[in-house]
C-alpha cells in the first residue's frame, strides 16, 4: 500500500539475535495474550511488523478509525511487542510517531518459569551454532500440530 502522508521516513529496524522468553504463568503472558485477543489486533501487529507506520497510515491500511488504530498501538506498546521508533511530520505539518516491532522479539513459552532458564539456554545453544532463522524454523516445526492455535502469527 503507498504512503497516505508525504513523510521521509528511514525506520528500520534492528532486530536482537535473542528472544525475551515469557512463559504462560508471567503475568506479562496475560498481557500478551489481551493485546492480541482480537483479529484487528493481530493484523495491527502483522502490519506493524511488515513495515514501520503510523497510527493514521495503520488505520487506512487495516480500514478502521484512527481511534481503533490507536487503542490496539497501545494495547501493543503495553505488552512491549511494538516501539515507537521515530517521529515524523505530516504533510500538513503534524507531528506523528511511526510504530515498528519491538527490537527485543518476544518467545511465548508454554510452559511454566520453571522451565525457562533451559529453554533460554537451549535457545542460545542452537542460535549460535545455527543461527536463529533455524531455531526458528526448527521451534514452528515442533509446534505445527499446534499451528491452528498460531495462526494469527
Amino acid at each position: 500500500m503507498g504512503r497516505l502522508f508525504s513523510r521521509d521516513s528511514d525506520a528500520t529496524v534492528e532486530r536482537s539475535e535473542t528472544p525475551q522468553v515469557v512463559c504462560l504463568d508471567d503475568d506479562h503472558a496475560n498481557e500478551i495474550l489481551g493485546a492480541l485477543q482480537s483479529e484487528t489486533a493481530q493484523s495491527a501487529f502483522r502490519a506493524l511488523n511488515r513495515e514501520p507506520m503510523a497510527a493514521a497510515e495503520l488505520a487506512a491500511e487495516l480500514e478502521v478509525s484512527v481511534q481503533t488504530a490507536g487503542y490496539h498501538i497501545e494495547n501493543l506498546l503495553d505488552a512491549n511487542l511494538i516501539e515507537q521508533h521515530e517521529t515524523v511530520y505530516s504533510e500538513k505539518g503534524r507531528e506523528m510517531a511511526v510504530y515498528g516491532p519491538a527490537t527485543e522479539p518476544t518467545m511465548l513459552f508454554f510452559g511454566t518459569s520453571d522451565d525457562q532458564r533451559a529453554l533460554e539456554s537451549a535457545f542460545r545453544e542452537y542460535a549460535s551454532v545455527l543461527g536463529v532463522g533455524a531455531v526458528v524454523l526448527a521451534i514452528r516445526g515442533v509446534l505445527s500440530p499446534l499451528e491452528p492455535l498460531f495462526d494469527w502469527l
